[in-house]
């Protein structure tokens, strides 16, 4: 496993770079964005292996998902000892059949090449100025949960549901790209937006928090006893709060994508607003905004505020 692991952070970092060396390349037709720091092409780099590593992840683990939804708790909550690949028992082929078993060891790839690219990201997203630290502190957080249950090789239906939500992270890594470029993009931008919103909702407010509570009723019977009692509730803690900040971090988002949805679905007559630093249109221009300095000052850290909790949504 430890070598897998190690390839796959190579891998990634090998990505990134060879996409920082060629940015030129296939983001050169692009206009400039209106915010310097969208201009550097460290910060394109990321924002596109993002797009790439999320589509990987969710590919394997929405259909993985959804194979597992229906098998006995004796699937979804199998484990094994062959650490190298997860290859589960044979024992579960009555029970889960074939399809099961090949399914648990997608997830665990999945799984190891998630928690490898979250590994290699702190790494260059600190080296490049791109990293906070509750950035960071969010990035230990789910590669400890992730070592965790790679490492035993356990709960792959829990490991599915909490990867898939990657499923959001390519629309909203395409909105932080191009919102700030013009507005020629502006009704691809909204359209992104409003994907982020209904995948956030489905997968990290709906499934999430489905898959936290599956857990945490189940707690004394899905991981094997060989599992240390500090990490078994570290992992109920992690994946309990990981559900509960996805609530928190959900009204920030609705207020910055919720004028969008209603025009998507409504037909609202608003125009969008540019000039929000979360830029995705989201709010009207012409709502009145007040012109005092304070009213100012108000508005630009709850902007920073949806745009913290945004960049901590994506991968």
């Amino acid at each position: 496993m430890v070598s897998y692991f190690l390839g796959l952070m190579a891998f990634w970092t090998l990505l990134f770079y060879a996409l920082v060396w060629t940015e030129r390349r296939w983001a050169g037709s692009f206009p400039d964005s209106s915010k310097s720091h969208e201009n550097n092409r460290y910060w394109s780099a990321r924002n596109l292996i993002g797009i790439v590593h999320a589509v990987l992840i969710a590919a394997i683990t929405v259909p993985a998902f959804l194979a597992l939804a229906s098998a006995p708790d004796s699937v979804r909550f199998a484990s094994t000892q062959h650490l190298a690949v997860c290859k589960m028992s044979d024992d579960l082929l009555p029970e889960g059949g074939e399809l099961a078993i090949f399914t648990g060891e997608a997830v665990a790839f999945a799984g190891l090449a998630f928690t490898a690219f979250t590994s290699a990201d702190i790494v260059i997203s600190v080296a490049h100025g791109l990293a906070t630290p509750d950035y960071v502190a969010h990035h230990v957080a789910f590669i400890t949960a992730g070592l965790i249950i790679r490492s035993h090789c356990m709960l792959p239906y829990n490991a599915a549901i909490l990867l898939a939500m990657e499923a959001s992270t390519p629309f909203l890594n395409f909105m932080l790209f191009f919102r700030h470029r013009g507005s020629a993009y502006k009704s691809t931008v909204s359209v992104a937006g409003e994907a982020f919103v209904l995948l956030f909702v489905v997968f990290r407010l709906g499934i999430n928090t489905y898959g936290a509570i599956l857990l945490l009723l189940n707690r004394s019977t899905a991981m094997p006893p060989t599992v240390p009692q500090w990490q078994v509730w570290f992992l109920l803690l992690a994946v309990a709060a990981g559900a509960g900040v996805q609530f928190f971090w959900f009204p920030a988002i609705a207020r910055t994508f919720g004028q969008g949805l209603l025009e998507l679905f409504g037909g609202s007559s608003n125009k969008l607003r540019d000039d929000d630093s979360t830029g995705t249109g989201s709010s009207s221009a012409s709502m009145g905004r007040a012109s005092s300095s304070s009213s100012e000052e108000e508005d630009g850290r709850a902007a920073e505020d949806e745009e913290s909790g945004l960049v901590k949504n994506r991968s």
